[in-house]
């Protein structure tokens, strides 16, 4: 084998006609996302000022930017061909774009948990004046302050749901943890509301109450994606989208290899690379009936179980080599 074998790159992943045109209507989607997320940052800027619990939605609001944007530059990076010197590819830039986003979803919220104690600690007044003091409901400048939160609550509604089903279908943790967080933006929306109506009947502590309430609900699921990133880009075992499950592949293909009556037993390994899958089957062979044909067809009956599968290799151990590699396709441990 030359050096110039040796070193080929991996030839790039042809995402499905289907996956193509998800993918390609994601990032419409986001385009749209991130237009109408800059018309809500303006919307509460133009508010903000008067209430704490507005100033946690206005920068809550500025960090939902974020998300979009790093999908779209991760779609384009991910496109690149593979190169000598990256020969895998680029297809981790979609985890590392989720990596980003968490981390600065956890910071923000810490900030705003800092923020709200510190207001309440040392019972800072809102500038914004009480309904009484305003001169009656008509007068009062909190109702447009009420008017721009609802509006910051409509638009995640309005392009949530089809954002969470492109997710799914293009198994994208990124773009799913975003489209998911529209019950945190409707809670962090409604509190903030119910922090300026306690401005306006004189309960002026209510304000950094819901401050520190949106702070917390931001951090923990701040928290909850980040440690989801953090297992993808350690190679945890590939989990169903949105939930802790296993992925059935690895057990599909450690029973598919097993069903062949040329081997003797398999172990398989999957990791994530972004929205795709590579793996590796450890076979124990029966020596006297393997051969390379047989291993090349069984390989490309697996590239074919699932779209995900960007690179799987087949690689054939002894029974003394076999033993050291016992962690199965279910993350157990054992010793057969």
């Amino acid at each position: 084998m030359t050096e110039r074998s040796r070193s080929q790159p991996r030839r790039p992943g042809q995402l499905p006609a289907e996956k193509h045109r998800d993918l390609t209507a994601a990032r419409r989607q986001e385009w749209g996302t991130l237009i109408l997320r800059v018309t809500v940052v303006v919307v509460l800027y133009a508010a903000l000022g008067a209430s704490q619990a507005l100033h946690a939605v206005w920068l809550k609001s500025l960090w939902s930017l974020l998300p979009p944007f790093a999908f779209l530059v991760a779609v384009r990076i991910e496109s690149w061909p593979p190169t000598r010197r990256f020969p895998y590819g680029f297809y981790r830039a979609g985890s590392i774009a989720f990596l980003t986003s968490a981390l600065a979803l956890t910071c923000m919220g810490g900030y705003l948990i800092f923020a709200g104690a510190r207001s309440l600690i040392e019972q800072h007044q809102p500038s914004l004046a009480t309904i009484d003091a305003a001169g009656g409901p008509t007068h009062w400048a909190g109702w447009w302050i009420i008017a721009a939160l609802a509006y910051s609550v409509a638009v995640p509604w309005i392009i949530g749901r089809r954002r969470q089903q492109l997710a799914i279908d293009l198994h994208d943790k990124g773009l799913y943890a975003d489209a998911s967080m529209g019950r945190v933006n409707w809670l962090a929306g409604s509190a903030a509301i119910i922090g300026v109506l306690g401005i306006g009947f004189g309960v002026w502590w209510l304000d950094f109450a819901a401050a520190l309430a949106i702070g917390l609900d931001i951090t923990w699921h701040g928290l909850r994606h980040l440690y989801t990133a953090v297992c993808d880009l350690i190679d945890e075992i590939p989990r169903r989208i949105g939930s802790s499950e296993l992925d059935p592949l690895g057990a599909d293909i450690r029973d598919f290899l097993r069903g062949q009556e040329w081997i003797r037993d398999a172990r398989v390994r999957l990791r994530e690379e972004g929205r795709l899958l590579t793996g590796i089957a450890l076979i124990c062979p029966n020596e006297d009936e393997a051969s390379l044909a047989l291993f090349e067809s069984a390989r490309e009956e697996i590239e074919t179980m699932d779209w995900r599968l960007l690179d799987f290799q087949l690689v054939p151990v002894c029974d003394t080599t076999f033993e050291r590699y016992c962690i199965d396709a279910h993350g157990r441990w054992s010793q057969n």
